[in-house]
């Protein structure tokens, strides 16, 4: 069996480079490359499971992560994931003020839970290489003074972010579009009752999380591995590719003469 896209995956969250450890810098993108595999591990186990509404979730949260890594490796530069630590880091400032301001209001009487929580949170400042006191809490807006839309727009995603992001969106957060399509039955005049059932996931999430993944790929292991990525990587991922444009082909093909709702 040839090697699929989450197998690429796994090879690139496990590349160092050329240093035995990454720098904080690095570790901000190279995280979420790890963070990206796990997440395509989930999709195809929700996938398996025939748990369509539980892979969409998901299917969002690798569409942020692709963005996300390309937009820091497009555009990396020391302060870029210094804004990005310090706004991850603002919860842990406010929580480690108000943790403060409860042991002030009893007279420097500590909790053990809260000795607890200001260690680790310390321990994360440390990590991230930033004081806490330096991190912003009235900070307006997202880090890098883009959202998400207008990231995947610099990255070359604008196109389907309404389809990979923003319908997926409505699993997430539980909007009406959501549980109407999903949760309920419409018994097509005023009546609603619960659907238990899961849907069965369809191929085309996959198909087009493949291409996405796939390019991702190639900008990641370029700036990971600079020239030599090409002669490791480039023919396999060029298979890949090919083989993933051939299955989708086949399946419109063969939704070609469906009508709703079989397809």
């Amino acid at each position: 069996m040839k090697p699929a896209a989450g197998h690429y995956v796994c090879v690139a969250a496990s590349t160092l480079g050329d240093s035995p450890v990454w720098d904080r810098d690095r570790a901000a993108i190279c995280g979420n490359m790890v963070r990206l595999y796990k997440l395509v591990h989930t999709v195809l186990d929700q996938t398996t499971q025939r748990r369509q509404e539980a892979a969409f979730i998901f299917a969002r949260l690798v569409f942020e992560t692709l963005v996300n890594i390309r937009y820091m490796i497009e555009h990396f530069e020391p302060q870029l994931i210094d804004e990005y630590v310090k706004y991850s880091l603002r919860h842990e400032r406010k929580l480690r003020d108000r943790v403060l301001a409860n042991i002030d209001a009893r007279n420097g009487i500590m909790l053990p839970i809260e000795d607890r929580m200001l260690k680790s949170i310390e321990r994360a400042a440390t990590a991230a290489g930033v004081p806490l006191d330096d991190v912003d809490i009235s900070q307006k807006g997202p880090w890098g003074g883009k959202n998400l839309f207008d990231k995947a727009e610099a990255v070359g995603l604008g196109g389907i972010y309404l389809g990979a992001f923003g319908g997926p969106s409505h699993g997430v957060h539980g909007n009406w579009h959501e549980i109407y399509s999903n949760h309920v039955e419409w018994d097509e005049e005023s009546g609603f009752t619960p659907k238990l059932d899961w849907h069965h996931p369809r191929p085309q999430v996959l198909f087009g999380l493949s291409t996405l993944i796939i390019e991702t790929l190639a900008i990641y292991f370029s700036f990971m591995c600079g020239e030599q990525w090409e002669a490791i990587f480039g023919e396999p991922l060029s298979d890949l590719s090919h083989r993933a444009t051939l299955a989708s082909n086949a399946h419109e093909a063969y939704l070609a003469g469906k009508q709703w709702p079989e397809i």
